[in-house]
């Protein structure tokens, strides 16, 4: 007897560790993994067997049922699209709030969670509405006790039911761009979208998230990993909100999403050429530090931001089941970790103001204009030898078939630490004269505080002179940017009309502010062709102009 029990306990502990070890690789996933649920609370794609994606209609019939439902719901509309639809952010709380206001005196973490950007990536806008409804109907709703959760799964709307047909599943889906033809993930600074708009003024600016999250799938990959990760890497932003990013939240994601959904997380990067691979690095995904993305130019507000993607390579099924589990593990890291969170953000935005006040009016304050991606380090990794496609039986859709699993890498080189490259001196402020009144309000747009001169001031700063306006192709889309070739002068004893727009740069946006109006910035205001037209005017391409934007280091009234 005592024999058998011994031989019962070992093959328990046997099987215990099996459990344990086991990884979902390829496109396996547990049974029943999205659990039990009646009709009216199950997703279009659950009901479809994992075979189609909501539309526009679907989701607001979803929205509807689940407001009826729970006391911890408010929605409110963030922007009517090109093409006349709402686009319905949910907010959960317990107690409910229905304002920002409301939500700021709770002292809870403020996050938001978004799906949709690029519709044809669909496997975060399922996962999201899956999650609203653990967290409203399930066991998740522990979660509101310490955080306020913001969540937009559909957040381009238009192009969502712009459907067009693919290989895999789902067979249907969205369309990149929205209802105006515009990639809303490339507006992070230009804000020509009404998506975006939208988010700034009635997200960003007003609830103001210590962390937004952003979900995407990407093209086919070698790489092993379920799904993968990246954080705000624009160099000129405060670097503590992306170091806690980095150093702090993505390795217990990574304990997390293994432990208790048994997927391997890693970094959003590409492999280099050839086999075994050597090199895993943001430059081979498309993962620039430039703020065109949202996810990058919230990092330039003080803030926290992730963007997911989920290989390309994975059934319909798996990378909605990806999304979900890291979607979990972030929100009980953020539930575990929110008020910490609020204090690195904090003290950023105060740290910021600060440094302004004490240095920039020396003109020995300097700021990063550019950066770059260097190692991180050596890692062992899982990636795939090969790819290849097979033919659903029954149908003609193909999808990708990998074998099961990846194989494990040693001494991967991770090139994924940012770095600045070039800079550029940070002036106590900006002035814009009052005829280029479109710059002032897009800074407004980003929720930066700008003022007219009631009075003629003179200043000591300095302004750049242009020798040179040329086009240089960015991205794979081949964006034509506005590059300026030249260098600053300087312009002291200069008079400043009243009617002038000035930017103080003592406020927390001051990273923003000088992103978006240097002219050695790639994608900030300039390379973005916001003043191609009023330069041509000038002259720009006869002669050498000075930019009509000019930095201050101080200034004194003529007013008497």
């Amino acid at each position: 007897m005592k024999k058998t029990w011994i031989i019962c306990c070992c093959l328990l502990c046997a099987l215990s560790l099996s459990a344990q070890d086991k990884t979902y690789w390829g496109n396996e996933v547990p049974e029943n993994w999205n659990g039990k649920w009646p009709k009216e609370l199950m997703t279009k794609t659950e009901l479809s067997s994992f075979a189609h994606t909501a539309n526009y209609n679907d989701i607001l019939e979803y929205f509807s049922q689940i407001v009826w439902e729970s006391e911890y719901v408010h929605v409110f509309n963030m922007f009517t699209s090109d093409l006349g639809r709402t686009s319905p952010t949910l907010v959960m709380s317990n107690p409910r709030v229905t304002s920002a206001e409301e939500a700021k005196k709770t002292g809870k973490t403020i996050i938001y969670l978004q799906g949709g950007i690029h519709p044809s990536e669909c496997e975060g806008k399922e996962a999201l509405l899956m999650v609203i409804r653990d967290i409203l109907f399930g066991d998740k709703k522990y979660l509101l006790d310490e955080l306020i959760i913001l969540i937009n799964p559909n957040f381009n709307v238009d192009g969502n039911e712009a459907r067009v047909v693919n290989n895999g599943n789902p067979r249907l889906t969205g369309t990149r761009r929205n209802g105006a033809g515009y990639d809303v993930n490339r507006d992070g600074i230009k804000l020509q979208t009404k998506n975006m708009r939208g988010a700034l003024k009635n997200v960003l600016n007003t609830w103001d998230p210590i962390l937004i999250y952003d979900t995407h799938r990407m093209g086919d990959t070698r790489h092993g990993y379920a799904i993968a990760q990246a954080g705000s890497n624009v160099v000129t932003a405060h670097s503590s909100p992306r170091d806690y990013v980095t150093y702090k939240i993505f390795p217990e994601i990574v304990k997390k999403a293994r432990e208790k959904s048994k997927i391997e997380v890693g970094m959003h990067c590409g492999l280099n050429q050839g086999w075994p691979p050597t090199e895993f690095t943001h430059d081979n995904s498309i993962w620039s530090t430039e703020a065109k993305f949202m996810v990058n130019a919230y990092g330039l507000r003080n803030r926290m931001a992730i963007l997911v993607e989920t290989p390309g390579g994975e059934a319909f099924e798996k990378a909605i089941y990806s999304s979900y589990a890291y979607t979990n593990a972030l929100l009980e890291y953020c539930y575990e970790h929110g008020k910490e969170m609020q204090e690195i953000c904090h003290n950023a935005e105060k740290e910021v103001v600060q440094l302004i006040k004490d240095k920039a009016a020396s003109g020995n304050l300097t700021n990063y204009v550019s950066g770059k991606y260097i190692l991180e380090g050596n890692i062992t990794m899982p990636a795939y030898r090969n790819t290849k496609t097979k033919t659903i039986p029954g149908t003609s859709i193909e999808e990708l078939d990998r074998p099961n699993p990846p194989e494990w890498i040693d001494n991967v080189t991770l090139i994924t630490k940012p770095i600045g490259v070039q800079e550029a001196k940070v002036p106590r402020g900006y002035l814009i004269p009052e005829q280029f009144k479109h710059l002032a309000d897009k800074l407004k747009l980003h929720g930066v505080q700008v003022k007219q001169l009631k009075h003629d001031f003179t200043i000591s700063g300095e302004s750049y002179l242009i020798d040179k306006m040329e086009y240089k192709p960015m991205g794979f889309a081949n964006y034509q940017m506005t590059t300026l070739h030249g260098e600053y002068v300087d312009v002291s004893n200069k008079k400043i009309p009243a009617g002038t727009y000035e930017i103080d740069m003592a406020q927390p946006l001051a990273n923003l502010i000088f992103y978006a109006l240097e002219p050695q910035v790639r994608d900030g205001f300039i390379g973005w062709n916001l003043l191609d037209k009023e330069l041509v005017e000038m002259g720009v391409n006869q002669k050498p102009v000075l930019l009509p934007i000019v930095k201050y280091y101080s200034k004194k009234t003529n007013f008497k």
